[in-house]
Order: C-alpha cells, then sequence, then structure tokens
C-alpha cells in the first residue's frame, strides 16, 4: 500500500530527464494499479528533472519493464536507504 512506501526508508526510484517523462510514467503506472508515489528526486541524485517514482524494491524489475514497453525514458534507477537523515544512494543498472 502507498502508505506504507510512504514511510519507507528502503526503496527505490525511477528518475526521468523531463517531467513529461514522469507524468506519462505515473499514468501507465496508474492503469496497472501500480504500488508507487511520485516524490520530489532527492538532491543527491540529481538536479534535473524535479518528479521521481518511488516503488518498493519487489517491484523494481516488474515496473521497470512496464515503462520500457510503454516507451517511458527511464533516465535512472537507484536503491535508497536512510541512515539516520542521511540519504544512501546507490545506482542499479537494469538495462
Amino acid at each position: 500500500m502507498a502508505t506504507e512506501l510512504f514511510h519507507s526508508d528502503n526503496y527505490c526510484v525511477f528518475t526521468f530527464a523531463a517531467t513529461a517523462h514522469a507524468l506519462k510514467a505515473e499514468k501507465i503506472l496508474k492503469n496497472i494499479d501500480a504500488d508507487f508515489l511520485v516524490i520530489p528526486t532527492l538532491r543527491e541524485i540529481s538536479t534535473s528533472c524535479g518528479l521521481s517514482v518511488k516503488l518498493s524494491p519487489d517491484n523494481l524489475n516488474r515496473y521497470f519493464q512496464d515503462l520500457v514497453e510503454n516507451r517511458v525514458a527511464v533516465e535512472g534507477v537507484y536503491r535508497i536507504a536512510k541512515e539516520g537523515k542521511k540519504n544512501l544512494v546507490t545506482k542499479i543498472d537494469l538495462s
């Protein structure tokens, strides 16, 4: 449920080069009843597009594949682990 995802300290994010790509991803993920949140992109990751998609690591591969099949340009995939007040960011290569 998105409420659990909202409070999660261990999650993944998809980033996008443009806001239009993030909005297209949101539309596609809503159509498949995905469990996700649209959040501001963490500054530890990027300052380009202001929006990212936050999701559970359990759904990472499935949702990534859904976006690729629908021609959404995902710029980056990251695993985030909160340690105190810091975000530990690890880039993931799914290509």
